[in-house]
């Protein structure tokens, strides 16, 4: 099928902000009229996020019928916070003030619409408003079945009036994407498919065909699937770490090492208990940002110590599930040792999955590792000296310790994560990064092997610095994880430019994840 061309007149007609242009009478009451919808949204934004000062006193409305200098101020005001608006902002508007109507919500969508040259961050902003518009407005029943093209745009056509079903080619990857996430039960599987990032590079190249009503559509429908599997997925991980918790209680485990999950190497369940009941969303950021993926990573990690804890605790289980290799590195002293443990996280527990709920806000299976290669990978050729790293380890050093663990005890079937330990260290592999140690590969795994040994190098100065309070290997570090970052951002543009999807959001991912790792280390260093 031939993508249609883009829509022209999906928006509402409304006269010009321009009123040197000269819109008349019913021009203007129209659009005051509409501007006076929307200001409960926009007064609570400019509050929560000091957007700019409110041009009325707190718990005054605009007037009926305003002064041509009120009428001026008011849009330029709007204007002003529209500017520097962002999806994620919109995403935290309580409940009470986003869900208060429908008409100002179809207001509020109208006017992102009409806006004539939409940035990234407006396509993102209208995406958040037409899904949140679908769930307010969607009746019950869709919050729990298929939902068609055919749904989506029967709820959308009040305030999209073109709204249309008609499948689009271009689109078609959306629906791979779902067909995928129905076999998604853990938010590792989410996370470590990179779904949500292939979505998103489908809407980055979309361009201006994103704003066909059919496109509009089908990218609704989408967002709506992919939040409602989000929000299922995560009862389910939060479900399982709390029945993993009674279950090692029942069998008289007190503590748990969970340093793979930023705790200590002796937890007590009481704390890891209170930390499940109390966790929470991590809505106060956009989703782009990497503090935002570390704490998902966090939970999953910490799903992953607790049902290492419970094999073991299992009557039974033999002694050699978990396979210790000492690797020596450096000289002999002993912090510039390796005692590698590999611990493979336990398969994903099944549990029962809540019935989804209306969406809240938000945010490839890889094939089995192959055979292991005989001989380690080339030296990483990273981008800075890192002779000073880490107790000496430098970046050789570090590649093959990993390789060397990876080699001895490799993924088993079905599990998606592996773990080396460096100088007392764990580091948490995806798949697609151990594939990269372990097969034989080009450039793409070259860069993935890069973007590991920076985050361990990393992780194992950043562990040094909170023992010792030495700050050189951390400085050196950090210095390296920068440049590393600049590099691996322009090797994920290359890769979407030249359509390879899987290998730009592999990357993107490990990169996300050393950003992480730098957060974690600049809060050391301020």
């Amino acid at each position: 099928m031939t993508p249609k061309t883009p829509s022209t007149t999906i928006n509402p007609p409304a006269p010009t902000e321009n009123l040197t242009a000269g819109p008349g009478p019913a021009d203007l009451a129209a659009q005051w009229a509409e501007s006076r919808l929307t200001y409960p949204f926009y007064a609570a934004l400019a509050t929560q996020f000091n957007l700019a000062p409110s041009p009325y006193p707190r718990g005054e409305f605009p007037p009926a019928r305003p002064t041509r200098s009120v009428f001026d101020r008011h849009l330029q005001w709007l204007a002003a916070i529209d500017e520097n608006l962002l999806a994620y902002q919109i995403r935290q508007l309580p409940s009470e003030i986003l869900n208060a109507s429908e008409e100002s919500l179809r207001a509020l969508i109208h006017r992102q619409l009409r806006k004539p040259d939409k940035t990234e961050a407006d396509r993102d902003k209208i995406d958040l408003l037409l899904v949140q518009y679908f769930a307010m407005c969607a009746p019950e029943h869709l919050y729990r079945k298929a939902v068609t093209l055919e749904n989506v745009a029967d709820v959308l056509r009040p305030v999209l009036v073109e709204a249309d079903a008609t499948p689009l080619e271009w689109c078609e990857p959306l629906e791979q994407i779902l067909a995928k996430l129905e076999d998604c039960h853990s938010l590792r599987d989410l996370l470590e498919g990179g779904l949500v990032e292939q979505g998103r590079m489908l809407k980055d190249s979309a361009g201006c065909m994103f704003y066909d009503p059919a496109a509009l559509v089908a990218f609704c429908r989408f967002s709506f699937l992919v939040r409602r599997a989000f929000i299922r997925m995560l009862h389910a991980d939060l479900k399982a770490v709390r029945e993993t918790i009674d279950s090692l209680e029942a069998r008289g485990v007190k503590t748990v090492d969970c340093r793979r999950a930023g705790f200590s190497a002796a937890e007590t369940t009481k704390q890891l208990r209170f930390f499940c009941e109390n966790w929470r969303q991590p809505f106060q950021k956009d989703y782009t940002q990497s503090s935002v993926n570390h704490a998902f990573e966090q939970l999953l990690a910490l799903r992953a110590d607790l049902e290492d804890a419970l094999e073991r605790a299992q009557p039974g289980t033999p002694s050699l599930a978990f396979v210790t290799l000492k690797t020596e590195i450096d000289a002999p002293s002993a912090e510039s040792t390796v005692a590698p443990t590999i611990t493979e996280p336990a398969a994903e527990a099944s549990s029962p999955q809540p019935a989804a709920s209306a969406p809240e806000q938000l945010r490839t299976t890889e094939p089995p590792v192959s055979s292991a290669s005989a001989a380690p990978p080339k030296a990483t050729k990273l981008s800075t000296d890192a002779s000073a790293l880490a107790g000496g380890m430098d970046a050789e050093k570090c590649l093959e310790a990993i390789w060397e663990q990876l080699i001895a005890a490799p993924p088993s079937r079905g599990r998606s994560m592996s773990t080396v330990v460096l100088q007392d260290t764990k580091v948490l592999l995806s798949s697609w990064e151990v594939t990269a140690f372990v097969s034989e590969g080009g450039q793409e795994s070259e860069d993935l092997r890069r973007a590991v040994v920076a985050r361990a190098l990393l992780a194992v100065a950043t562990d040094r610095r909170r023992r010792s309070g030495d700050e050189t290997a951390l400085t050196a570090a950090l210095a390296l994880a920068r440049t590393e970052v600049s590099y691996f951002h322009g090797r994920i543009e290359q890769a979407k430019r030249a359509k390879k999807t899987e290998a730009a959001v592999n990357l993107g991912i490990s990169t996300k994840r050393l950003l992480s790792c730098m957060e974690e280390a600049e809060k050391l260093q301020s």
